[in-house]
């Protein structure tokens, strides 16, 4: 059973529903320039009333290293995500000093360079693949590359693109069986609202239902 990350949580509703549906994983973007962006306020605000076994992950993108040590220790965070704009240097040091687990985003297509994203291999408990659909189509090479990242030994989550269908989830589990998937903009209603019905399907449907 594939595990599930829900990202771009924005309010404690959309966080408690997603908890009762089985995520194991609420995601909160401390991007400057995401239109998802919580607030340290916020962010322990929701935290503080969701059940303690829930795996609760700070992203970030282009922050600055003394921001995001600042905000692991004022928000007690124990999980972080690394998209773009964050170097190997600083996802190194973060590992070696601070008691956080680390899960570093990549975008994948054809142009994909694995020596790159093998270098990241010692220094991440878990890589996030957005996988590029060209026409709404995942390829044969999207699988082909996944599976060599699978290869260097690390849990590898799945983030699931706006313009996949939920059959592309059955297809990935049947082809490559990956840790987990992650989903942001296709279980949405509006900008900062999930939509319980499309969250509900995608929960059930990565978790083998």
């Amino acid at each position: 059973m594939a595990k599930v990350k829900i990202s771009g949580l924005a309010n404690y509703k959309d966080a408690l529903d997603a908890t009762n549906l089985g995520a194991d994983f609420l995601s909160f973007d401390f991007i400057k320039e995401s239109t998802k962006k919580v607030s340290e306020k916020l962010f322990l605000d929701i935290t503080s009333k969701l059940p303690p076994f829930i795996n609760c992950v700070a992203i970030f993108s282009n922050n600055e290293q003394k921001d995001i040590l600042r905000l692991i220790k004022k928000c007690s965070i124990k999980n972080v995500q690394f998209n773009e704009g964050i170097s190997f240097e600083v996802c190194k040091s973060i590992k070696e000093t601070q008691n956080v687990k680390i899960f570093k985003y990549f975008r994948i297509n054809q142009e994909s360079n694995m020596l790159t994203i093998a270098s990241y291999k010692d220094v991440v408990d878990y890589f996030v693949l957005s996988v590029v659909c060209v026409n709404g189509q995942v390829s044969k090479d999207n699988y082909d590359i996944v599976l060599k990242v699978m290869d260097l030994k690390v849990r590898v989550f799945v983030d699931v693109d706006i313009m996949m269908q939920f059959d592309d989830i059955k297809n990935f589990i049947k082809n490559v069986n990956p840790y987990g998937f992650d989903s942001d903009s296709l279980i949405e209603r509006l900008a900062k609202r999930k939509d319980y019905d499309k969250m509900s399907a995608f929960i059930k449907i990565s978790h083998g239902f």
